[in-house]
């Protein structure tokens, strides 16, 4: 594999003496459907967007609205589909309805399979119809694509041919393949404010993540030594394959990274100590631990129970992160932008 030139975005850096300003918003999910995050990079007047999921119409309309009124243009230079899912796409239509779209990155499973596949997945065909008959160019999204700025970490194109795309069709395990002893145990635990432990964290070594989620695309961007690493519903095979890839690209993503979007909505099903370790840096010493750097997203829809997710923020916290819990909140991270009046969001941290 071969990455791609980096010309471009190397004279934008050049220009602004190291720094490219950038934001990130994230839009709230409902229980049925994903999110939609918007990303906007560049300098003032040579500004570029693209868009991470379209989740359900309602949360794509108020994407579009956003980059419209806000962003203060007609054109999405990058649509992304993590993957090809009725939850991940059904909001696209919103987009096609109303900007002008430069590419479409999208796995295009019914293009390369030879069996039925599930109803989830042949819905999304219908925004392949829609880039077709607006000519807009579709790409499938494969590790060492460049898109922008981001490099896609995963999922390699012989993974997901070879192991991933003929199991589209397995059931999805009941509670999101976690096992009920699995959840009584996080339930105890937090109850208990075990999570305290400096030391310890009580993360499945593996999962069972549906191979669809695992079949999503990881996105790891640069904005001069600022990144930003979008992981969408990716299971820890899938993290753990990103992570091989951006070691062997030497990609510093624990050094450098600056905004984190937790994968599967941060259930723990979805994240090990290991894979932690690998991706954002091994824990902090304890006397570090009130002072982070780094920002995390948590996409859980409003109502969600906290227990699961107490486990993830208190690893990430260790890890030198505040934990930003969206429950159908709009959250907003950016550097060197123009300032804006948002709503606050909650900080969701661990204990002390």
């Amino acid at each position: 594999m071969r990455l791609e030139n980096f010309a471009s975005i190397d004279l934008m850096l050049e220009r602004t003496g190291g720094a490219v300003n950038y934001e990130v918003d994230h839009f709230p999910i409902c229980m049925r459907s994903g999110g939609a995050i918007a990303v906007r990079w560049g300098v003032h007047g040579a500004y570029k967007v693209l868009v991470y999921d379209g989740g359900s119409l309602e949360c794509c309309r108020e994407v579009a609205i956003h980059i419209q009124f806000r962003w203060c243009t007609t054109h999405v230079d990058h649509v992304v589909c993590s993957r090809s899912d009725l939850s991940r796409t059904h909001g696209l239509e919103a987009l096609f309805e109303r900007f002008s779209i430069g590419a479409l990155w999208m796995h295009r499973p019914w293009v390369h399979a030879n069996r039925t596949l599930p109803p989830e997945v042949q819905a999304a065909f219908r925004i392949e119809l829609l880039a077709q008959t607006r000519d807009v160019p579709i790409h499938e999204p494969y590790a060492g694509t460049r898109i922008g700025p981001f490099t896609v970490l995963s999922p390699h194109r012989t993974w997901y041919m070879d192991h991933l795309l003929p199991a589209f069709s397995r059931l999805r395990p009941l509670l999101g393949g976690l096992k009920p002893a699995a959840l009584a145990q996080w339930a105890r635990l937090d109850c208990a404010r075990l999570g305290q432990r400096w030391d310890w964290e009580p993360l499945p070594r593996a999962s069972d993540a549906h191979p669809r989620e695992e079949s999503t695309a990881v996105l790891y961007g640069e904005f001069g030594r600022r990144g930003v690493l979008l992981t969408g519903d990716a299971g820890i095979r899938a993290l753990h394959h990103a992570c091989d890839f951006a070691e062997h690209f030497q990609l510093d993503i624990p050094r450098n990274l600056r905004l984190l979007q937790v994968p599967g909505q941060g259930k723990p099903s979805h994240l090990s100590s290991r894979v932690l370790d690998r991706l954002v840096g091994r824990p902090l010493p304890r006397d570090q631990r009130d002072d982070p750097t780094r920002t995390a997203f948590i996409a859980a829809p409003a109502g969600a129970p906290p227990f699961g997710y107490r486990v993830v923020t208190d690893a990430l916290r260790r890890r030198g992160f505040k934990c930003m819990l969206a429950e159908g909140q709009r959250l907003h991270h950016g550097f060197h932008m123009p300032d804006r009046k948002r709503s606050p969001v909650a900080r969701f941290m661990a204990r002390r």
